[in-house]
């Protein structure tokens, strides 16, 4: 995840060198790990205007032990063995990279969208989001982890959620997603 967010970085640098670009306008929108880079770089960032996450979760070790409790791998010696030599490689904690974290950290309106029957990212993840931010709101769709299909009948919610967020990133208080 702190390598996604490097990547948003990069990418959102590339795109203020480019002619027409405006880079008071920019919003990221991404999904699952992606989602929770989005609000990584966001926490760190001014210059993201709204931020679109698609079933972010809530934390990374959560992610990770629901994991290996679905591929067998116990939890009591290996799965904390592997908990604790993934933090050095990616050079931070999980709790400094965490969603419940960083989205406390972000200032621009953000949209949490998740699905109801989500059994990868259980959907109390995205409640637990919504708690710890004044500045998210959370729309819930009828769909699992993989939201395609699902999006479709609230594209009117999104545009309209970064239509208002653009006009006055200042108040989420006038955001209507419904």
């Amino acid at each position: 995840m702190p390598r996604f967010a490097e990547d948003i970085a990069s990418g959102l640098a590339w795109l203020r060198r480019q002619p027409g670009i405006d880079a008071r306008q920019f919003a990221l929108l991404d999904h699952s790990v992606g989602a929770a880079a989005a609000l990584l770089h966001a926490a760190h960032h001014d210059e993201v205007r709204a931020v679109v996450s698609l079933a972010a979760f809530a934390h990374p070790a959560e992610v990770m032990r629901r994991f290996m409790a679905e591929k067998g791998i116990p939890q009591s010696l290996l799965g904390w063995y592997i908990l604790r030599h993934v933090q050095p490689v990616i050079g931070v904690t999980f709790d400094e990279i965490a969603p419940l974290r960083t989205l406390a950290a972000v200032r621009c309106p953000t949209l949490l969208v998740h699905g109801i029957v989500d059994r990868t990212v259980p959907v109390e993840d995205a409640y637990r989001l919504v708690g710890v931010s004044s500045r998210a709101l959370l729309l819930l769709v009828e769909g699992d982890h993989d939201l395609h299909n699902a999006l479709a009948p609230h594209a009117h919610a999104l545009v309209r959620f970064l239509r208002t967020a653009f006009q006055d990133p200042s108040d989420t208080s006038s955001i209507d997603v419904d």
